[in-house]
């Protein structure tokens, strides 16, 4: 081989190497080109899915923050720009029924993305301003649905007395500028000591005792102390000052201690033993709602400060007994010793809870 042959040689290898290095390198160029234009495409995609799970679970989260019972049925899946979402819940999370999660699935190409909030259900309560029914009336200061004694040296200073049953005053009873009204007959035992400028009216229409509205009115009260956490078992239980001024006692009065500032309801037995009945009302609420059929009695130094609303019971007041408030009683009621009634701060009537409206308030607590 020449000379020239051979640097012939060497020149088409080392042009050859030359366009192997440049393939080579050109290869490696258009590869990573390829890889950066794919993980940009990832990026891209994946952060237009998040950006749709998100939208999604907004969507979501906006459906549920005002009506927390939709929570159940929150399973949606729609198309949103070039790309979709799929919602899902996660219902009485940790075991609390007002706790949940939302959770978003976003897809888009070959993106892909979840994301979840943790929720709870705060309800906002508020009072209702335009409360026309706030207050309860009745037509009389003492109704009875059976007989009413007024006996002893009782000073009744109502303005109107109505018994559907037969209506009795003796003793040295005063009654001031009192309507003693009976379904029945009024009779006046002692004409000389029984005093006062009273009228008397027989033979009225019956008086309808537990109404519907009465009812509706002691519901009220019930629905109030459970709002206000203020249910009790026994009457050991009730404070004598209980939360938000009304306590609900579903039993009897057995071991209360009969004294308090509120408005005490009981579905039970009532038997009060003895002096120590101090009973303070508030917000002109009634001061006792006996429910059952008991024999309420007070004796000597009972003070209550209050309607008495007992449209299933029957009431002896004996003693130095001092009743100042509206009382409305289902049976028959008995007064004797020195005992004085009064019409009380809230006059023919009482006043009724503030009606309350609770709305869902749905917050995030944490997002993932």
């Amino acid at each position: 081989m020449t000379r020239r042959q051979r640097q012939e040689g060497t020149a088409l290898i080392i042009v050859l190497g030359i366009i192997v290095v440049v393939t080579i390198t050109a290869g490696a160029m258009s590869y990573t080109a390829t890889q950066q234009m794919h993980a940009a495409k990832v990026t891209r995609e994946t952060l237009k899915a998040r950006l749709i799970a998100e939208s999604g679970l907004n969507k979501a989260y906006n459906a549920v923050k005002g009506d927390f019972s939709q929570i159940s049925t929150c399973a949606e899946s729609g198309t949103l720009g070039d790309g979709t979402f799929a919602v899902r819940s996660v219902t009485a999370l940790g075991g609390n029924p007002n706790r949940a999660q939302i959770v978003s699935e976003g897809r888009c190409g070959i993106g892909h993305a979840v994301v979840s909030v943790d929720l709870e259900n705060v309800p906002i309560r508020t009072s209702d301003d335009d409360d026309g029914d706030g207050f309860f009336p009745l037509v009389y200061d003492l109704l009875v649905g059976g007989d009413l004694l007024l006996n002893g040296n009782i000073r009744a200073l109502f303005d109107a007395i109505f018994a559907n049953g037969l209506l009795t005053v003796g003793g040295s009873s005063f009654l001031g500028d009192t309507t003693l009204s009976s379904a029945n007959k009024v009779v006046i035992k002692n004409l000389k000591k029984v005093s006062g400028p009273y009228t008397i009216e027989e033979g009225c229409p019956p008086q309808t005792i537990s109404s519907e509205a009465l009812t509706a009115a002691i519901d009220a009260f019930k629905a109030y102390a459970q709002a206000n956490g203020a249910v009790y078992a026994s009457g050991a239980d009730i404070p004598a000052a209980p939360p938000g001024g009304v306590a609900y006692c579903t039993g009897g009065s057995d071991g209360w201690s009969k004294q308090g500032t509120g408005c005490f309801i009981f579905e039970g037995e009532v038997a009060f033993q003895g002096s120590g009945v101090d009973i303070q009302s508030v917000n002109g609420y009634p001061a006792l709602i006996v429910l059952s059929a008991s024999n309420v009695k007070f004796n000597s130094n009972a003070v209550i400060h209050g309607a008495l609303i007992m449209p299933n019971a029957s009431i002896t007041v004996n003693g130095h007994a001092e009743i100042h408030g509206a009382i409305l009683v289902g049976q028959g009621m008995g007064g004797n010793g020195t005992a004085d009634l009064f019409p009380g701060d809230s006059g023919q009537g009482f006043n009724l809870p503030e009606r309350e409206n609770i709305t869902d308030n749905v917050i995030i607590t944490a997002w993932h």
